[in-house]
């Protein structure tokens, strides 16, 4: 728990007739990290590279054939709900399947595309034509739709034997008509596009065919847009009407294709993951050979494997080889090339995230999640302080963990790590009297007015009240100097395991001889706060010259920023008390505006608003067929006319006011909830990132990964992977 767990320099040496069947087995039970021979130079002076597959590029091929296929189901794919997949996504159904090579993948994946994945892949450049021929048929529609008001015959466009016309768009008329002049014969004609925020107009001009390059010359240096024209007929109405006719034409056959495809995607698409999935894995076991190295008959392969699992993995080879094969493990010799497996207990391992967000321990490196998880729980919840609040994240997570969080790990994880965040903010709340704000706030005082005032008097520490913030601020700053003497005691640790003396005293002893010698001088002599006995004044004195000293032979010159740098850390963690203020004002803030609302009286004006807002809306909701809007202006228009009945007495004038105050309860606390929730995430882990792991983290390691089989769509059962 305090180190990654312990690896051992793995090495097999394997008949050549047994390395398929090997790699395999390393590949179903993910045993051990393998890794590039060549990193043992002893081992490489007796054998060669093994180099790359001839099987990989096939392999490639396969590949691209098949993700293309489930691109193409990506795009068919019907729109999702995409807050249900959130909460409640579809669990992956893992088909059984037998034991294949890599042939019989091949002939398998051939056969589904003889009886459907060309199909698709037909279909699919059937749409892409559909999607390129409705584009350009848009753009001649757009073209035409700007020059609708003229009353001209399209077919005249262009070039004849006799002469060229050409319709464009410009806005510098005058420009055009004093270019347009230089040639010897030209008609225009100039009209102004109406309806427009810029000036723009519509350009019909022509010569004799002979002045065709000049006058195409003048069109362009008068800035001149050619419209797209093409194989347009008729007038611009008719030509309308004919490509409207058209472009409906071609959605139709796109609807045939889109429905013919996710026909197709129902039926098959599980099929083609399936082999996809089965395809990386064949692709994986061909590309892990070029780690390996070899002889002339036999193959050498390097990796890694925890310590506990070494007779595991012995047994494993010589069970898959039939004992031809020899395995030998060492102790590393260089940590720095060693991965890190991460070793801690359950109820900690969720928060390993956290350590990998800043950066992965080294092999030889203490591993800090065993205290980062508890700090960084608490911490969350002294910033965030808020009953109602943690309530609410508590409630976020387990939607999480019943949702996304069953199928992906990394999202467990979180949701686990936000889990013990809500609990810490609940227990934390209700010690500090935080239910939506203060406990006492007397805008709101929820248990007051429930009868439940006993809840209120839980509160051991009121943020906002009295002597809370100083006594906030106390225990932050004790927390703060308990949590960097535990950074420096791991510092220690650190020191101590590797026989590094001088660094002990020098980094160590040294803050723990300044810390309780300058605390005597400066509370007693400086600021009189206590009355220590002249003995302790000299013993105080003789430990932070001590410490001094010690840090001078290690700082020298910048000693006294090393000072100020822990004067800077430990005041660091007022931010704690900083966020917890933050979070009960801004509740209180949004009490207070919520009382003020709903303590507001109807008037007539007002009724009328409401009434027509809400009747706008509903209207609006019925024309864009918005089942949203139309709802939000129903809860409008029953708001007005209850004004209008508070307005004539029939109801208490301000009942209207009380959803409106409501909606500044809800979404105002929602807001604070997630705004300070976001601050505290952030701010905790700075102090552990910033402030506890620069005296003993560095990270930098990398992550141990075995070499594994991630089957999401398969299984197979023990007994039929081949030995």
């Amino acid at each position: 728990m305090f180190f990654p767990e312990r690896m051992k320099d793995l090495t097999i040496l394997v008949h050549e007739d047994h390395v398929e069947g090997l790699i395999d087995t390393l590949h179903e039970k993910g045993a051990a990290e393998i890794s590039d021979v060549d990193r043992d130079d002893e081992v490489m002076d007796l054998i060669e590279p093994m180099g790359i597959s001839k099987s990989l590029g096939e392999l490639t091929d396969y590949d691209i054939r098949l993700s293309s296929v489930l691109d193409i189901f990506q795009r068919a794919e019907s729109e999702k709900n995409v807050i249900k997949e959130f909460i409640s996504p579809d669990e992956i159904e893992k088909k059984k399947r037998k034991k294949k090579d890599m042939k019989q993948v091949l002939l398998e994946i051939d056969g589904a595309f003889q009886k459907h994945g060309d199909e698709i892949l037909e279909l699919d450049e059937k749409l892409t034509d559909l999607n390129k021929e409705m584009e350009e048929l848009r753009q001649f529609k757009d073209d035409v739709r700007k020059i609708s008001f003229l009353d001209i015959e399209l077919d005249h466009i262009g070039e004849t034997s006799f002469s060229v016309i050409e319709v464009g768009i410009t806005k510098n008329p005058d420009e055009f008509r004093r270019n347009i002049k230089s040639l010897e014969s030209y008609f225009y004609d100039i009209k102004k596009i109406e309806g427009k925020d810029e000036d723009r107009y519509v350009v019909i001009a022509g010569s004799f065919i002979a002045e065709k390059n000049e006058f195409r010359s003048i069109m362009r240096q008068s800035d001149v847009r050619p419209l797209n024209l093409k194989n347009v007929k008729g007038t611009p109405k008719q030509a309308l009407d004919k490509l409207t006719l058209d472009i409906k034409k071609l959605e139709q056959s796109k609807e045939d294709i889109l429905k013919r495809l996710k026909s197709l995607k129902e039926k098959h698409e599980k099929e083609y993951l399936i082999l996809k999935e089965e395809l990386d894995i064949q692709r994986q076991k061909k590309e892990v050979i070029q780690k390996f190295g070899n002889t002339e008959t036999t193959a050498v392969l390097k990796g890694w494997v925890p310590e506990k699992e070494v007779e595991k993995v012995k047994k494993l080879v010589d069970e898959t080889t039939e004992g031809y094969a020899e395995v030998v493990t060492q102790e590393p010799e260089d940590p720095d090339e060693v991965p890190s497996k991460l070793d801690n207990p359950s109820v900690i391992k969720p928060f390993e995230i956290l350590t990998h967000m800043f950066a992965p321990p080294r092999y030889d490196e203490i591993d800090p999640t065993f205290i980062l998880a508890p700090a960084f729980v608490i911490f969350f919840g002294l910033m965030l302080g808020d009953a109602v609040y943690g309530l609410l994240i508590i409630l976020t997570s387990f939607i999480l963990l019943q949702g996304i969080g069953k199928i992906e790990q990394g999202t467990r994880n979180f949701s686990l790590v936000l889990m013990g965040a809500g609990i810490s903010t609940l227990i934390f709340g209700i010690l500090q009297g935080g239910y939506l704000g203060p406990a006492q706030d007397t805008h709101t005082n929820l248990f007051g007015r429930l009868g439940l005032d006993f809840i209120n008097d839980l509160a051991v520490l009121e943020t906002l009240e009295g002597e809370g913030p100083l006594t906030l601020l106390i225990i932050s700053l004790l927390i703060g100097l308990f949590y960097l003497n535990a950074g420096i005691f791991l510092q220690f640790v650190k020191h101590f395991k590797d026989g590094n003396i001088r660094e002990i005293l020098e980094e160590s002893v040294s803050w723990w001889t300044l810390q309780p010698g300058g605390f005597i001088l400066i509370s007693g002599q400086l600021f009189g706060w206590y009355d220590f006995s002249q003995a302790i004044y000299m013993l105080a004195g003789v430990l932070t010259v001590v410490g001094l000293i010690l840090m001078v032979l290690r700082a020298k010159g910048l000693s006294f920023f090393e000072l100020t740098g822990f004067l800077g850390d430990f005041l660091s963690f007022s931010r704690i008390l900083a966020l917890g203020l933050a979070t009960s004002g801004i509740a209180l803030t949004v009490n207070v505006l919520a009382d003020l609302v709903s303590g507001a009286s109807i008037n007539l004006p007002l009724a009328v608003v409401i009434l027509l807002a809400g009747l706008a809306l509903v209207v609006k909701g019925f024309m864009d067929s918005s089942k949203i809007l139309q709802t939000v202006g129903f809860v409008v228009l029953v708001l007005g006319v209850v004004g209008f009945m508070g307005y004539a007495g029939l109801v208490d004038p301000r009942t209207p006011f009380y959803f409106f105050g409501l909606i500044v309860m809800i979404v105002g606390h929602l807001g604070n909830a997630v705004l300070q929730a976001l601050g505290s995430f952030v701010h905790s882990l700075r102090l552990q990132y910033v402030e506890f792991f620069s005296y003993f983290y560095e990270g930098g390691g990398s992550q141990y990964t075995p070499f594994k089989s991630e089957r999401e769509h398969t299984y197979i059962k023990r007994n039929e992977v081949k030995r």
